[in-house]
């Protein structure tokens, strides 16, 4: 699966989705105000209504979409109804920036999907990375960014950038230092994904 490479005057689309408060959006949504950054965020997705991450995408006039898992008979039908919704904009790829839903089969079989995770993976996977960095008494953490795949943060990785765990740290301040470093590190691949083109072959991930 390969993403064309796009001439920066012509900006590629992407369509990120998003959980929760929508930090790494704004930090994407930051940068794509540069014309030659190369990215145009034609959408923004949720999980959920009424969400920061949409409000951010409202105030910088980006159009938003809801697809709730419990509005649909099954997590097929709804993986199906998402996939619908991120074509209407068709996108060259995804960016799942804090998006808490697994993705299924009509998404990733469509799309390269992006994502960020607060951890050096395959180290700590999941939803509270931060958290079980500090109770497994790291050293060292930082974030990775990599592709989805069907698996709980097992998709190829594209990049990572390392973070010292402090002495006294809690999770909270740990995982503000951690986005320091994660948001220019989406924001790097993102832009190369988006300039470059991505390829993903035999569950190795590569940007030329």
């Amino acid at each position: 699966m390969t993403t064309p490479e796009r001439s920066t005057a012509e900006r590629t689309g992407i369509v990120v989705l998003v959980s929760g408060s929508g930090t790494n959006l704004q930090a994407l949504i930051d940068a794509a105000a540069d014309p030659a950054y190369g990215v145009r965020i034609v959408a923004v997705g949720a999980d959920r209504a009424g969400i920061t991450g949409l409000h951010r995408a409202a105030a910088a006039g980006i159009p938003t979409f809801v697809c709730r898992v419990q509005d649909h008979e099954d997590r097929a039908a709804w993986d199906a109804e998402l996939a619908r919704r991120i074509g209407d904009h068709e996108p060259a790829f995804v960016v799942s920036a804090g998006f808490m839903k697994l993705l299924g089969p009509q998404v990733l079989s469509r799309w390269v999907v992006l994502n960020t995770h607060p951890a050096l993976l395959p180290l700590f996977p999941g939803a509270h990375a931060v958290r079980d960095a500090l109770a497994a008494g790291a050293t060292e953490t930082g974030c990775t960014v990599h592709v989805v795949d069907s698996g709980v943060d097992t998709g190829p990785v594209l990049a990572q950038a390392t973070v010292p765990v402090l002495e006294g740290d809690t999770e909270e301040a740990l995982h503000e230092r951690i986005k320091a470093v994660e948001h220019p590190l989406l924001v790097e691949y993102v832009g190369r994904a988006a300039r470059e083109g991505i390829t993903v072959t035999d569950g190795k991930a590569s940007i030329p």
